[in-house]
């Protein structure tokens, strides 16, 4: 009975199992795609005792309680997926975690001060010339889901013109020439990012003695409590100068804009692994992401060792064209192999 309920879930969610995956793996994508209808048809819900047009949106404690109830019936059918969707700490659980991406992608739109949700209005937004994702819908004829979007194939004489994607170099210009500086003091506890030190991640980049500067630029950080720190741009004309990054910035991850930038500008880009599998695509990242790039993973590809999973993604072939020109606009160096595996 369980395997039935399943597989009618995932041909409800149009997901395929891929070649060489795991029994687990597969049951763990299509509930993870589930989950995300689930969220967006629970903010259809209205109250029973509310007037038509008293209440507007959801409270997102009767999606999380609602969707939660029958996440946990899921796991109960299917224990070995429960590992797949262990979250890092207590107060991040699978469905507040879906809400959160469904916020970003724009699937969701928050009300009422953002304690309530509703599913916005329904539209496509076109993401080549063969496919395009429809937002605002739950599920629809011809459509399938990959991740937490649904998508839809569409006629060939469709006329699509792709967003430019910003090159990383012009846009660190462009930052370094609106940016305040100030004069700064010498301070000890400060690292700096060695742009040129050959490395497949960003971390073990950061050092005590300052490198080469990257066109006569440093980007360095200060510790200011445990593992925390503030980013800086620093320059040396007559005096030293710099410039703090904006912690707004910092939040939603644009300081490894600046890592990525100045390593593409070295010369030395971050390496990316892509493996053309025969019926999928698997990326996988050795380092973490700014939120705008980040979020595209975590909206249109399935994370693939689990919910919390930032650095390995798996994808179909199309999702995986339009995802690639933004991370190529971050200026890496795409690794890629064609395997049989998944």
């Amino acid at each position: 009975m369980k395997d039935r309920i399943l597989y009618a879930m995932a041909a409800d969610l149009g997901i395929d199992r891929f070649e060489n995956e795991s029994e687990m793996q597969y049951c763990s994508r299509v509930m993870y795609s589930a989950m995300a209808s689930w969220v967006k048809a629970a903010a259809l819900d209205r109250p029973v005792t509310s007037i038509q047009g008293d209440v507007q949106g959801v409270s997102r404690r009767h999606i999380f309680d609602k969707c939660t109830a029958i996440f946990n019936e899921m796991l109960r059918r299917h224990p070995e997926s429960r590992p797949w969707f262990e979250t890092e700490s207590e107060t991040e659980r699978p469905i507040g975690v879906l809400q959160g991406r469904l916020i970003r992608h724009g699937d969701l739109l928050q009300v009422g001060f953002g304690t309530n949700l509703i599913l916005a209005g329904s539209s496509q937004m076109l993401l080549s010339d063969k496919v395009g994702c429809r937002k605002g819908e739950i599920l629809s004829q011809n459509t399938y889901y990959s991740g937490i979007a649904m998508l839809q194939k569409i006629q060939e004489n469709t006329i699509f013109k792709p967003e430019p994607v910003t090159d990383v170099t012009e846009w660190f210009g462009d930052f370094v020439h609106s940016a305040w500086w100030k004069t700064a003091g010498m301070n000890k506890d400060v690292q700096y990012f060695n742009a040129y030190k050959k490395s497949k991640n960003n971390h073990s980049c950061w050092q005590l003695e300052r490198p080469k500067p990257v066109k006569g630029i440093w980007f360095a950080r200060r510790n200011i409590c445990q593992n925390g720190y503030e980013y800086y741009l620093l320059r040396q004309d007559e005096y030293l100068y710099e410039h703090r990054v904006d912690p707004f910035l910092q939040k939603v991850s644009e300081h490894r804009r600046f890592m990525m930038a100045m390593r593409h500008m070295a010369g030395n880009d971050v390496p990316i692994e892509v493996y053309h599998c025969a019926d999928h695509v698997l990326v996988k990242l050795r380092i973490h992401l700014p939120q705008k790039e980040n979020s595209l993973l975590e909206t249109y590809a399935w994370p693939h060792n689990s919910i919390m999973d930032k650095l390995e993604w798996d994808m179909g072939g199309l999702v995986w064209e339009f995802i690639k020109s933004h991370l190529c606009g971050l200026g890496i160096k795409l690794i890629e192999e064609r395997t049989g595996h998944g």
